[in-house]
């Protein structure tokens, strides 16, 4: 028997494979070629917005460009393999070759064509920029028909599918660090995410709830609409961000309970939104929702949360009267050139903001360094 065979009698793929246990999955490995296994499968993708159960991460065409290149103009080249899972078990049986093998050795043969169905039935675990292209789909680029290697998993549980894809890539290779913290959270749950990972909870609360400035507007890793997300602002730099000051505020570490701190940090963006409006109308012309600036304001959080949780104050005009004494935002705005980088610019840059900071019996910083500076 060929590798990769059609049906007789429906035309619908069949596979000779090896049956075996990998890791406690049951997997079916073989060989075939790039164009049927593209044809026959889909990338479930995801997409915050019109597909949020999506598994796959958003395509670059350019990286699958290379891929299709680095196959058609090399005599031999290599992959590894292509894994797939066949999320209706209904669509496939295994056809056992002789007897005495112990059921290793058969054909893994389609009943139906999964390009029928209006659900992914044959969705791309690991190779989906590989088999982009393959297919023939674009005319400039003709069907791939050469052998590669295949693992096929049946399984009907997008949990399981999501707990595969995050190994596959977690584990072996780097990747979109937001879309790994979504899926994170999606495999974890809301309640067990709250206490296992504070940082990221919170950050998921900002991204779901209506009453938050930043309701939608994080990038999770996906495909997202052009101007639906604040540029810069991911779930991977905002829970960093968060961390820091979880970590570094006086107060705010001091609560046990995750849901106190999600209040003051959405307050405070509220805070920041009233004090910052056109950030949120034109965010490429702010540096506050990514790299240093993130950190900036972050830093400059936690200073003002201090102050009023020290007072016993956490409402929006609390955090608001101390933002509106920052003398000056120029230095926000993605027009100026700044000499700050990373986080420890990000603290430098704080500490420039709030230099000039002070309220009634205090003296800013600005203020008292002159002083010192100045005594005999």
């Amino acid at each position: 028997m060929s590798r990769s065979k059609q049906s007789s009698n429906k035309s619908l793929s069949r596979f000779a494979v090896i049956v075996g246990d990998c890791l406690g999955h049951e997997a079916y490995r073989g060989f075939a070629p790039l164009s049927e296994l593209s044809k026959i499968s889909k990338a479930d993708i995801f997409d915050q917005n019109k597909n949020p159960f999506g598994t796959q991460r958003n395509l670059s065409p350019q990286h699958a460009r290379k891929a299709y290149e680095y196959v058609t103009t090399r005599e031999k080249a290599f992959y590894p393999e292509i894994v797939l899972n066949i999320r209706d078990p209904s669509y496939v049986t295994l056809i056992k070759n002789g007897e005495g093998n112990e059921g290793r050795f058969g054909t893994l043969e389609f009943l139906k064509d999964p390009l029928e169905s209006n659900n992914i039935v044959v969705s791309r675990l690991d190779g989906n920029h590989r088999l982009w292209f393959v297919d023939g789909h674009d005319s400039s680029m003709g069907a791939v028909d050469k052998d590669v290697s295949f693992c096929f998993l049946i399984t009907n549980d997008l949990k399981q599918e999501l707990e595969v894809f995050r190994d596959i890539n977690d584990n072996q290779m780097g990747m979109n660090t937001s879309h790994l913290h979504n899926i994170a959270a999606r495999l974890l749950g809301e309640k067990v995410l709250k206490v296992t990972n504070p940082p990221l909870y919170i950050v998921k609360r900002l991204q779901s709830d209506q009453n938050s400035p930043l309701y939608q507007r994080i990038h999770e890793g996906g495909r997202v609409s052009k101007g639906v997300t604040l540029t810069g602002l991911t779930i991977a730099n905002l829970t960093s961000s968060i961390k820091d000051m979880l970590t570094r505020s006086a107060k705010l570490s001091q609560f046990a309970d995750a849901d106190a701190q999600y209040q003051v940090i959405k307050n405070f963006w509220r805070a920041v939104k009233k004090w910052l409006p056109n950030a949120w109308k034109d965010p490429s012309q702010y540096i506050i929702f990514k790299g240093v600036g993130l950190y900036a304001i972050s830093y400059v959080g936690i200073e003002v949360i201090d102050r009023c949780l020290l007072k016993g104050k956490y409402q929006v005009n609390d955090l608001i009267s101390y933002l509106n004494r920052i003398p000056s935002t120029a230095l926000l705005r993605s027009k100026e050139i700044l000499a700050y980088a990373g986080r420890g610019g990000g603290r430098k840059l704080a500490n420039d903001l709030l230099e000039d900071l002070e309220e009634e019996g205090e003296i800013s910083l600005s203020k008292l360094q002159k002083m010192i500076l100045d005594h005999d």
